[in-house]
């Protein structure tokens, strides 16, 4: 059922003064029929930031974690039902919930009660709580060398990509950078590019993303095959040159284990294991932005991409990355990474020019 207007039980009351569990509830209902968040934040009489929340739990944990959410006060709390069910799970395997191993840690516990009861409890609180149940022996403290938590990082993983798809849609809503950055704690640069993606791809090109972190992290068995290989030449592997180059070692780990890091972590990685002099040097970093990206270089780029790439010398009909660095560097004899590119193109309000083709 899609609602247009408040439900009748208010009685044409003023939004402000309907009860905030009603208005919570009227929220839930017009998120799971569809509706945006700037629409549901006007009929329901809520902030965008606590309506992009609770989408968030809605495509995370379901609407029962809306519902659960405390009303007032400003320490969050337990009621008898969730302390009891809280208590049970201490008292069993942290295998029934998909975490491994004959204990809990503090950090899956504290996930455990947000997927549960929608609530974000410190460290140092969860600490108090399993304590004062008697619970402490059921705890134990992961080693630097424990794995992390396959579930833990699958459960963080959706909830970004669920943030990234909020963001999104708020974007194609019409909402601002700074507001989308600010209701979903994400930087502004992070949301200029959503919108770059957003205009020129539509929403799947941001739901694509894949978020970094821990869950492509490289295992003993892994990284003992890794050491072998770089202390071979490339060529054994297919590659022309004596030493490895980074993007020859992305290849090389993509290919082997699926997994993609990016330029710097692959030298991180060359380095702990005593191999960084089997890579080539980087290059040697003569960038100078806030020298010469002023506002002229800004309104120049702004010009060229609103026209033909022939009109100034390169046969193609789009532009791309690859070539506004060129013309870029013959303006102000400056070779810029392409991220930093996207970032003037952005800056500049014309990234939506740049085809996502490769040059």
């Amino acid at each position: 059922m899609t609602t247009n207007s408040f439900p009748h039980r208010t009685m044409g009351k003023p939004i402000d003064d309907v009860p905030l569990p009603e208005r919570r509830a009227f929220a839930i209902e017009l998120l799971l029929d569809g509706g945006g968040i700037s629409e549901t934040a006007r009929k329901a009489g809520l902030s965008l930031p606590t309506v992009s929340k609770y989408k968030t739990l809605i495509e995370t944990s379901g609407p029962d974690a809306v519902a659960r959410l405390r009303t007032h006060g400003t320490v969050p709390r337990l009621d008898d039902a969730s302390q009891s069910w809280l208590v049970s799970a201490i008292k069993h395997s942290p295998d029934l919930h998909g975490y491994p191993g004959p204990g809990w840690t503090i950090s899956e516990l504290r996930e455990l009660i947000f997927r549960r009861f929608g609530i974000h409890f410190s460290a140092s609180h969860v600490g108090y709580l399993v304590r004062g149940y008697g619970l402490a022996y059921r705890l134990t403290y992961p080693t630097s060398k424990a794995p992390s938590s396959h579930a833990v990082q699958k459960v963080q993983a959706d909830v970004y990509a669920s943030r990234r798809k909020v963001a999104a849609k708020m974007l194609l809503d019409g909402e601002s950078v700074g507001r989308v950055a600010k209701a979903l704690d994400i930087s502004e640069r992070t949301i200029s590019k959503y919108r770059s993606m957003v205009a020129a791809d539509g929403i799947e090109a941001v739901e694509r993303l894949r978020s970094s972190g821990p869950e492509t992290t490289l295992g003993p068995e892994a990284l003992e095959w890794l050491q072998a290989a770089l202390n071979r030449s490339p060529m054994e592997h297919g590659y022309e040159s004596e030493l490895w180059r980074n993007g020859d070692v992305q290849k090389l780990i993509k290919k082997r284990f699926g997994v993609y890091h990016s330029s710097g972590h692959v030298r991180t990685l060359a380095g702990k294991l005593g191999l960084e002099h089997r890579l080539r040097p980087p290059k040697q970093r003569t960038e100078k932005k806030r020298l010469t990206i002023n506002d002229e270089t800004l309104a120049w780029v702004a010009a060229i991409l609103k026209e033909s790439p022939r009109v100034h010398g390169i046969d193609a009909d789009h532009w791309t990355n690859g070539r506004l660095r060129t013309m870029l560097h013959r303006r102000v004899g400056v070779d810029y990474s392409r991220g930093y590119i996207w970032e003037i193109a952005t800056r500049a309000g014309v990234a939506d020019l740049l085809s996502r083709r490769r040059s």
